[in-house]
């Protein structure tokens, strides 16, 4: 709640610069502060919220590609003066009701993040996180294990170089900094890759970050960035300790910081807006075009690596207004909404709507920076034969729409859903809203807090946008998008390239070690082990028992009612009725007779409704299985007939679902698990319910699978396949669930990558010679997912205002037929082979050229269900090992093995999952988690003759970082009636497992631990009871073949077809983490 003495002006050294409620959400308040003895800006946004967050952000200027934001960013969370241990700043946060910290680094500023469930927690970790960021130990052993090293075989590793070598020949990232050295001369740090090159990653010095350190990170060079409930009272006296360290430290030098100081980038030369001259090739201070000249138009070309050349990319760039113009800003997101966001706008109408896609996918935005701000189109999955001519067409395009006019009904319809979006987003992720808004309010707004008032108004915005004319939209579009010189950069794929930076990896490592000798390599080895050794010296076990964990009754939970209707008894598992159950049952029961299949309502406080079917593929034949995909990809694009027998062609569908429906999605899958589901939802303002419910049947039952819009989605689809085959994360899973599930039965497998290369080239192929056959396959699909024992439905929102919640179901829905018995909603367990039953000694790799880093999955059988009685022990052992500076991420991450390493709990599946994310070598990396998680089962030594040992701080700690995890998971209204129709409908479980789970952990102990370590941890890296699945560069494959057939794996090669005819599903290869 927003506390007392909220007319406060002047709170300690802090004096109160504006308060602004917005104006559309009154109980929502933003406050901005500042030190007059520091200079630290506070910018504190109040709400009611389960969560707590904290964004400590400094503007980081940089005009290099040294990466010093980022590697510094890195080495703030390895000990301060006041805790200088690494790991204790994570250790104490997940004892405070977190899980962890983290941090990013964008191309103008770091912002170090803390989220907490409860106050108490938050406001005691603000001090010790301020003394990381601000007095961190920045030592020579950190800079060696995080940043960079050398290691004994002579490759080049590290935290942070490890994450680069994931990135920095990527297309995106490729395509990016040549836009920002085409656009930005060297004065300017916009035009630097603030996370670091590689190339200067191996020569940077822990000097070179200290220095920044002193120069950057100063209270005036700073903001706390608060969001959620907190006591007034409580936040400043935090507050003043803050500010009275930077005091006594010697490190508060007035509000306005030292005679001399420059703003970044406001007050720098990284104002000068950038300027993209077409006029010549060769422009100084930025890198030359690609000939020939031409008006308006800027070129350039850039290579990435990948073995399948059939699918490029194009990014256009133009120079757009100032950030102070806030209108004309919010002008062109709306214009770039109305041209791009949906099947019958203007751009993927002529571009991606088409039997022969220019591109499959575009976006539009915008980065707000000083002196001007870029615009941004981003196409993807561009043939190659139409890479270079792209910008044109859409410069063609942009003009007849600039002649014809925008469709001003239409604009109408997005000026609206702009609104109802922005309401949405405050009810489903309000930290979100109002960090961005205040991060920028404190790197480019005016310092006495006048910018914000407006910075926070869109809805005034929206109002002035109502009243454009349609010469006025024209007008916009003309000036800044087509009579302004426009910046295009081409990325091609190219074979070539991936084979040289193979090449070029190798032959580096060779010279190394040729220069070095073995001598060398040891000493290396040696001063990695001495560097290690350093940085992971045990804190004092009482640093932790001095932080007392919170009560959990400072959190904040929200309520959520459940009702039943349906041809069946409610389900048990609806647990206990409250009060609130009894009088929303009462009102769903007042309006007739029930409904012949299952809807569950769930009560909470929103403006919208959300409805949701869930419908189980159990029925769907084995062979058009790999059909749900484009069942999905087409669903909200297809013609349809009415209820009332109005027919509807695919351009009036789109445009009505504009005008009646916020959001729409539709996948496989329900979050990340459930994947043997499909899963359809409309979101609407709760004055639209009616229509959602006439929408659902329209388009589950309605649609006509015409053979033009049929060949449009396969044709997308198609195309779609090279760019998901560059996602080594994506392969990984595609390659393990080929392993464990049986072909054809598992709706998730079918229509994995792997799968789809081969059944969608099938079906385009079946649409060119029978098409007949394609279409009553989908007929068969559909038929086979609306059988009413298969469906389920779900309604979210304020059902009490809904005065006759069942009725529009019974009105739209009268012909379903009541089910002859429910069938459960499938798990994948359902579906694994005798390998998925019981893991043992396959594996699977696959070489993906386009990365340069590798991605596992390891799979073990794991627990039953989510009634298995280990599951709360599991979970326990699990949040121990997974904790930031815990054992995996010490020894795997910190040791440079992998940017990302953890184990999850696949219940559903019946699996357990090790997880390797950007490792330069998953095996090394499998082999180190082996040797640890062996040491703790076991109480062997670890390779250097230390101990590996859980603890009862260790696991107190967790139990209290389990708080975070379900707070997160119901902590907005939305999430709160997702995770209440999980629990019932899929899980099988009473509602409010979450904090049933916090009950069942608090009773878990070190021996219940140590025996899920031996009996599920132990196995998962044991050949003989797990599989592997490998995405892997093509530098790394042949080593890491060779180690994993070492340890005992039977290893197959498994090759990514090559060429543009293949498609792929939609990201379906999230692990399941069902907590």
């Amino acid at each position: 709640m927003v506390s007392q003495e909220a007319d406060a002006t002047q709170c300690g050294p802090f004096r109160r610069l504006a308060r602004e409620a917005l104006p559309y959400a009154p109980d929502m308040v933003v406050e901005k502060w500042r030190s007059t003895q520091s200079g630290l800006t506070v910018l504190w946004a109040s709400f009611d919220s389960p969560l707590l967050n904290a964004y400590i952000t400094l503007a980081t200027e940089i005009f290099t590609d040294s990466g010093v934001p980022h590697t510094l960013e890195h080495l703030v969370f390895l000990g301060s003066q006041q805790y200088p241990y690494k790991g204790v700043l994570d250790s104490l946060a997940n004892r405070a009701f977190a899980q962890g910290t983290n941090a990013w680094t964008a191309n103008d500023h770091t912002a170090y993040t803390l989220t907490t469930a409860g106050a108490d927690g938050f406001l005691r970790m603000l001090p010790v996180y301020c003394d990381h960021v601000f007095f961190p130990t920045l030592t020579k052993a950190g800079f060696t294990t995080e940043v960079y090293h050398v290691n004994g075989q002579g490759e080049d590793a590290g935290v942070v170089y490890s994450e680069m070598q994931g990135r920095e020949n990527s297309s995106a990232d490729l395509m990016e900094l040549k836009t920002q050295r085409m656009l930005y001369p060297r004065s300017s740090a916009y035009r630097s890759e603030t996370g670091g090159l590689m190339a200067a990653l191996r020569v940077l010095t822990i000097d070179d970050i200290r220095a920044y350190h002193a120069q950057y990170y100063s209270p005036h060079n700073a903001a706390l960035v608060l969001c959620g409930p907190l006591d007034r009272a409580a936040l400043f006296r935090t507050l003043e300790q803050i500010d009275a360290r930077f005091v006594e430290q010697q490190r508060a030098q007035g509000e306005q910081g030292p005679p001399g100081w420059r703003r970044p980038f406001v007050e720098t030369a990284s104002a000068v807006p950038p300027v993209i001259d077409a006029s010549r090739l060769e422009v100084p201070g930025v890198e030359d075009a690609a000939p020939p000249l031409q008006p308006l138009r800027r070129r350039a070309y850039v290579e990435f690596p990948e073995k399948d050349e059939s699918v490029g990319e194009v990014q256009i760039s133009w120079v757009g207004p100032p950030i102070t113009d806030a209108l004309a800003l919010q002008a062109l997101d709306v214009l770039g909404t109305y041209l791009t966001d949906s099947p019958v706008s203007p751009v993927q109408k002529a571009f991606v709507e088409r039997d022969d896609p220019l591109c499959t996918d575009v976006y539009f935005g915008n980065s707000e920076r000083a002196g001007a701000s870029v615009l941004g189109a981003c196409f993807s999955s561009v043939p190659t034969a139409k890479l270079d001519d792209l910008d044109q067409a859409l410069h063609a395009l942009f003009v007849d729409v600039a002649r014809d006019g925008v469709d001003m009904v239409r604009m109408e319809t997005v000026l609206r859903r702009e609104r109802e979006r922005l309401l949405s987003q405050l009810e489903m992720r309000p930290a979100d809203c109002f960090s961005d808004v205040l991060i920028h309010d404190f790197l480019y707004g005016h310092r006495d807090g006048h910018d914000l008032a407006t910075a926070l108004d869109d809805m005034q915005r929206f109002d002035a946008l109502a009243r454009y004319t349609q010469e006025d939209w024209a007008r916009v579009l003309r000036r800044y998008l087509v009579d302004n010189a426009r910046l295009v950069v081409v990325g091609r794929p190219s074979a070539a390239l991936a084979q040289q930076l193979q090449h070029e990896t190798q032959a580096r490592v060779a010279a190394r070690r040729s220069e070095l000798g073995e001598a060398g390599t040891q000493a290396l080895e040696q001063a990695l082990t001495d560097a290690r050794r350093a940085n992971d010296a045990p804190f004092p076990p009482q640093v932790l028992k001095d932080f007392a964990v919170p009560s959990s009754d400072t959190i904040q939970w929200i309520s959520v009612a459940t009702a039943h209707s349906g041809p069946d008894a409610p389900p048990e598992s609806l647990g206990e009725l409250s009060a609130e159950d009894a009088q929303l049952h009462a009102h769903v029961q007042a309006d007739g007779e029930p409904l012949p299949f299952v809807i569950q309502f769930d009560q909470i406080p929103s403006q919208f409704v959300l409805i949701s079917a869930v419908l189980s593929t159990e029925a769907v034949p084995t062979e058009l299985r790999p059909y749900l995909t484009l069942y999905l990809a087409m669903l909200f694009s297809l013609p349809v007939q009415r209820a009332d027998g109005t027919r509807l062609s695919y351009e009036q569908v789109v445009q009505q679902l504009e005008d009646d429906v916020l959001d729409y999605d539709a996948a496989i899958g329900v979050g990340s698990s459930f994947n043997e589901n499909l899963a359809v939802e409309l979101k609407v303002p709760a004055s639209r319910y009616v229509q959602a419910v006439g929408w659902m049947r329209d388009l589950l039952w309605g649609a006509d699978f015409s053979l033009e819009r049929v060949r449009v989605s396969a044709a997308k689809l198609a195309q779609s396949l090279p760019e998901q085959k560059r996602d080594g994360r994506m392969v990984s899973w595609a390659l393990l669930r080929s392993l464990l599930y049986v072909p054809g039965r598992s709706a998730c497998e079918a229509n994995s990558v792997l799968s789809q290369i081969q059944h969608v080239r099938e079906i385009t192929d079946a649409l060119q010679h029978t098409p007949e056959q394609v279409l009553a396959n989908l007929e068969r699909v559909r038929e086979a997912l609306l059988r009413p024992e298969h469906m389920r439905f779900s309604v979210a929102g304020d059902i009490l205002r809904l005065p006759a919640p069942r009725v529009p179901w019974r009105t739209v829905l009268p012909s379903v037929p009541a089910p002859r018995a429910l069938r459960p909603l499938p798990w994948a367990s359902d579906v694994v082979n005798a390998l998925g039953a019981r893991p043992a000694r396959a594996a699977r790799l696959c070489t993906v050229p386009a990365i340069e880093s590798s991605y596992a999955v390891v799979t073990a059988r794991g627990l039953t269900g989510y009634t298995d009685p280990d599951y709360a022990p599991l979970v326990v052992t699990l949040t121990i090992l997974n904790a930031m500076e815990s054992f995996l991420w010490r020894y795997i991450r910190g040791a440079g093995l992998a940017y990302g390493a953890s184990i999850r709990n696949d219940a559903e599946a019946q699996h357990i999952h090790f997880l390797l994310y950007r490792a330069p070598d998953a095996a090394r990396a499998f082999t180190e988690g082996r040797k640890v998680l062996h040491a703790l089962a076991h109480g062997t030594p670890l390779d250097d003759g230390s101990s590996a040992v859980i603890d009862e701080t260790m696991l107190e700690t967790a139990k209290s970082s389990l708080h975070f995890s379900v707070a997160e998971a119901e902590g907005t209204v939305g999430a709160a009636a997702l995770e209440s129709f999980v629990d019932v409908r899929l899980k099988r479980v009473p509602r409010g497992r979450g904090r049933r789970l916090l009950k069942d952990a608090s009773r878990v102990t070190l021996a219940e631990v140590q025996r899920c370590l031996r009996q599920y941890i132990v196995p998962l890296f044991d050949p003989a009871t797990s599989v592997c699945a490998v995405a892997a560069s093509s530098a790394s494959a042949e080593s890491i073949r060779a180690q994993l057939t070492a340890v005992g794996y039977d290893v197959e090669d498994v090759e990514m077809p090559v060429g543009g005819d293949e498609s792929d599903a939609s990201d379906t290869e999230t692990a399941s983490t069902a907590s």
